[in-house]
C-alpha cells in the first residue's frame, strides 16, 4: 500500500525558523548560560519582559527556539494547590477548569505575535483532552496562529494522529516523557508505523532526548532537558557513542558547581560543554540519516508495501 494521500491545501503550522528539510534534531530544554543550537523554551519561563529578554537574546544569537505551550508546567501547578488530584486528572480538566489558563494562553499569544516569524514553531496550549484542544486550538487560529498540535496516543485514539496527519504539515507526539521503558519503546515503533504512511509529515516527539532508538525508528525532532544532567547530577556523568549509553565517567572527571568560574571545571565550563554534548548528538544522528538516505538507498520512513498491513 503506498502512503496515504494527503490533500493539497495542508496547513503549514507557523514559525518563520522552520526549515522541512533539516530533519533530526535534538531540542535542548532547560536553563543554562550556553545553549546549542536548537533550544525549546516554555511559556511560563518567559512570563515576564526580563525573562522574555533572554528569548530575544537567543533569537538575535541565531539560535532556532521552539516554544513550549507550557501547559505541563500548569496542570503540575494545579495538582500541587489542590490535594487529592493527580496529574492525569489535571491534564484532563477543561481550560476554564484549571487554575490560570487564562493568564498562560494570554501570554503565550502575546509571545507567538511578537516574535513567531523568528521562532521554528510553536507548541499548541493541549489542555483537557481532544476535544478540547482542537476548541482551543480554533480559538488560536481565529486569532490568526498556527500552533503545533498535539497527539496523545494513550488517550487520543489513532483515528486522531490520522486526522491531524491529513491536516497539517506538523505535528507533536506526546505520552513518552512519564512512560516506562517498554511502553516508550512500543509507541516508538508504532509511531513509526503510522509515520510511514505519511512520509511528508513531520512529527515531533515530546520529552524524548536522542538515543539508539532514534537511529532504528526515528522521530524528525525530540527535546529534553536531559542534557543538563552534569549540572543536576554532577557526580553522574554517563559517557556515549553512537546515540547509545556505553558506560559511566569516573567522579575524577566531575565539575566543581561551586567554583562557577573556574576556566575547565566550574559552572560556565560545565554548561558549554553541555551544549557542545548537544551539538555532537545532533551531527551524529543527522550523519547516520545522511548515510541511510544516500549511500543505502533506505529512507527514514520507508514506504508500506502491499504485503503490510498499515
Amino acid at each position: 500500500m503506498s502512503p496515504r494521500t494527503r490533500p493539497p491545501a495542508i496547513r503549514p503550522t507557523g514559525g518563520g525558523a522552520f526549515d522541512k528539510d533539516e530533519r533530526h534534531i535534538y531540542f535542548a530544554a532547560g536553563d543554562s548560560e550556553h545553549y546549542p543550537r536548537h533550544v525549546l523554551l516554555a511559556t511560563n519561563d518567559l512570563l515576564t519582559a526580563g525573562h522574555e529578554r533572554r528569548l530575544v537574546a537567543l533569537l538575535d544569537a541565531g539560535h532556532q527556539v521552539l516554544l513550549d505551550s507550557g501547559i505541563f508546567w500548569l496542570t503540575n501547578r494545579h495538582k500541587r494547590a489542590h490535594p487529592g488530584v493527580t496529574m492525569d486528572e489535571a491534564l484532563r480538566l477543561a481550560p476554564e477548569e484549571i487554575d490560570g489558563f487564562e493568564e498562560l494562553y494570554t501570554r503565550y499569544v502575546e509571545l507567538v505575535q511578537r516574535h513567531g516569524d523568528r521562532l521554528w514553531g510553536y507548541i499548541e496550549l493541549d489542555q483537557g483532552g481532544r476535544d478540547n484542544k482542537i476548541r482551543t486550538r480554533a480559538r488560536l487560529e481565529g486569532e490568526g496562529l498556527a500552533p503545533i498540535p498535539v497527539y496523545h496516543p494513550l488517550v487520543d485514539g489513532w483515528d486522531y494522529f490520522d486526522e491531524l496527519a491529513q491536516q497539517y504539515d506538523r505535528i507533536c507526539f506526546g505520552n513518552v516523557v512519564q512512560a516506562p521503558t517498554p511502553v516508550r519503546l512500543r509507541l516508538l515503533h508504532t509511531l513509526w508505523e503510522r509515520h510511514r504512511q505519511y512520509p511528508d509529515l513531520w512529527v515531533h516527539v515530546l520529552g524524548l532526548t536522542v538515543n539508539e532508538w532514534c537511529l532504528a525508528v526515528p522521530p524528525d525532532s525530540c527535546d529534553s532537558s536531559t542534557w543538563l544532567g552534569p549540572l543536576r547530577w554532577p557526580d553522574v556523568r554517563v559517557d556515549s557513542a553512537l546515540l547509545r549509553k556505553v558506560g559511566v565517567i569516573d567522579r575524577g572527571f566531575s565539575y566543581d558547581l561551586d567554583q562557577p568560574a573556574h576556566p575547565t571545571r566550574g559552572r560556565t565550563a560545565c554548561c558549554l560543554m553541555c551544549a557542545q554534548t548537544v551539538e555532537a548528538t545532533t551531527t551524529v544522528w543527522s550523519l547516520a540519516r545522511t548515510t541511510r538516505e544516500q549511500l543505502l538507498g533506505q529512507h527514514s520512513y520507508p514506504p508500506i508495501t502491499d504485503k503490510e498491513t498499515p
